[in-house]
């Protein structure tokens, strides 16, 4: 098998592919997937630039995601079977041809997604769901802004809040995205717009992945019982590489809010981790029924490219340039 690794943290030239052995031990509960595609996220390129405090230390594989066709089984794995088609959450390892994962992080494809569809679903779909779901308890007619409408999360937020029947405000840096977010039913606008415009206020709710001073600026534009649920700190990086004055800025400014304050504003404020949800045993024994919502709400995620494997670094640089639509992924057949 092969598999990318982290040798030291730095810029995006810094990740390895190594051809090691195929996996052969088994655990009873677990699945031995033959990866197709690996997703590739935000947090890969934190981790990478040594900005992750989750992640293991180097070297190590990244990787939250794949998609493929079951190898083999353990013992004790129930409902899955060799040559089925799934989907997986990794929590790291998932930069590889093959890998093992407990049972309870794996799904069968939805029959109407391709396989590299399907490695575009976990992370987005748990961090989607649980902010607009669990979290923003969204409901028929609120009015929602989603920051970042164009990735990934927000590719598959807003297809869900047009279920929901949502009034939806989606924002890109590029007007050159802004058709995309209308295609997928929500208002669409720069940030540079937004940001512009005060009169633009009253969200219900609020999908901040940029972080720094902006959770603060979208704090004061929710309604009263209005939310805003952070998932993200884009700010800090610029050009993908580490740089320390954006950082510095952008946890600097992160806002500190006082519960006595809040009294007065009848607003709160989430912040939203999605590996410690998958690192969760009550959250995700929830996953199998949260997975089957994918059908019945007819979500299609949007991948923009797909690199082979031997390009990792290439495919990574190009996701930190801010210019994919959707999801970027890692092909490995």
């Amino acid at each position: 098998m092969r598999r990318a690794w982290i040798e030291k943290t730095g810029n995006a030239k810094t990740l390895t592919l190594k051809t090691e052995s195929d996996i052969d031990e088994l655990s009873d509960d677990e699945v031995l997937i033959d990866v197709h595609f690996s997703g590739l996220n935000f947090a890969d390129i934190m981790m990478r630039l040594g900005l992750y405090p989750d992640a293991p230390k180097c070297p190590f594989v990244p990787g939250y995601e794949v998609s493929g066709i079951i190898k083999r089984t353990g013992s004790a794995v129930r409902g899955f079977q060799t040559g089925d088609s799934v989907v997986a959450g990794t929590q790291f390892g998932g930069y590889s041809s093959q890998i093992k994962v407990p049972q309870d992080l794996v799904f069968k494809l939805p029959p109407q997604l391709s396989l590299a569809e399907g490695a575009a679903l976990p992370v987005n779909w748990i961090t989607a769901h649980a902010a607009l779901v669990d979290m923003g308890r969204v409901r028929k007619g609120d009015r929602v802004l989603v920051d970042s409408a164009t990735g990934g999360v927000g590719t598959i937020a807003l297809q869900m809040l047009k279920k929901m029947q949502a009034n939806v405000v989606g924002l890109t840096s590029s007007e050159s995205k802004l058709d995309y977010i209308r295609r997928l039913g929500a208002e669409a606008m720069t940030v540079q717009e937004f940001n512009a415009n005060r009169s633009l206020n009253s969200f219900d709710l609020i999908l901040n992945s940029q972080g720094g001073g902006t959770v603060r600026d979208h704090y004061n534009r929710l309604s009263p019982t209005g939310r805003v649920i952070a998932f993200g700190m884009s700010l800090g990086i610029k050009n993908g590489r580490r740089d320390y004055l954006a950082l510095i800025k952008t946890v600097a400014t992160m806002p500190k809010f006082s519960l006595i304050s809040m009294f007065d504003k009848n607003r709160g404020v989430y912040a939203l981790n999605a590996l410690k949800l998958l690192q969760d045993p009550v959250y995700r024994k929830s996953l199998g029924h949260k997975w089957s919502e994918i059908d019945e709400l007819g979500i299609k995620p949007h991948v923009d490219r797909v690199f082979e494997a031997e390009k990792v670094n290439e495919a990574l640089a190009f996701l930190e340039s801010k210019k994919a639509v959707g999801k970027v992924l890692l092909s490995w057949i």
